[in-house]
């Protein structure tokens, strides 16, 4: 199959050029795909038609790969945290970098002083959640737990964070940083 494959190599370069307009980066974009067909991630059907190689599905490997690539060389490290909304006093997660901010590191280690007393299966899914951003759904088809479940278990979080940190929330979104225990 590989050797199949391998004697289209210059379209497959210049198909990963288009993509890339780098030359290096398209080679290694071609590598990885024999990689991937190697590996026997994709099958032979999919690979071949009528005993040819399918050009559009080595187009979208191709595209796949960039695609997968882009996203992780353009990932933003930051953290979900929490907002206060005044109207109903509600805490939303958001992605908020805090890192400069010496007031809402406060918050932040409060926060982690709080769930350090949970249970590990709450601790991990309030990580997964709240401070990596994932969703409910991934989260639940990840763990094979229904996600009625996990969103119940996400609203009391909210709940019992809101209990214990409404307050200096407020001081932090109204600038009296002072009052920040």
């Amino acid at each position: 199959m590989l050797e199949l494959l391998s004697k289209q190599h210059d379209d497959w370069i210049r198909i990963a050029y288009n993509m890339t307009e780098d030359m290096d980066e398209a080679k290694d974009l071609v590598q990885e795909m024999y990689l991937v067909v190697l590996e026997g991630k994709r099958s032979i059907k999919d690979i071949t038609y009528k005993d040819q190689i399918n050009r559009y599905f080595v187009w979208k490997l191709l595209r796949s790969l960039f695609i997968d690539e882009y996203r992780r060389k353009n990932s933003k490290k930051s953290v979900v945290t929490f907002e206060l909304r005044e109207e109903d006093n509600a805490i939303e997660g958001v992605v908020y970098d805090y890192s400069e901010d010496d007031s809402f590191s406060s918050i932040v280690d409060k926060i982690k002083e709080i769930t350090s007393d949970w249970k590990p299966y709450d601790k991990k899914l309030f990580d997964l959640y709240f401070m990596q951003g994932l969703s409910l759904r991934k989260i639940a088809k990840g763990a094979g737990i229904g996600l009625n479940s996990i969103h119940n278990s996400v609203k009391s979080y909210r709940e019992a964070l809101r209990e214990e940190l409404s307050e200096d929330l407020m001081d932090y979104f109204n600038g009296d940083y002072d009052k920040i225990d």
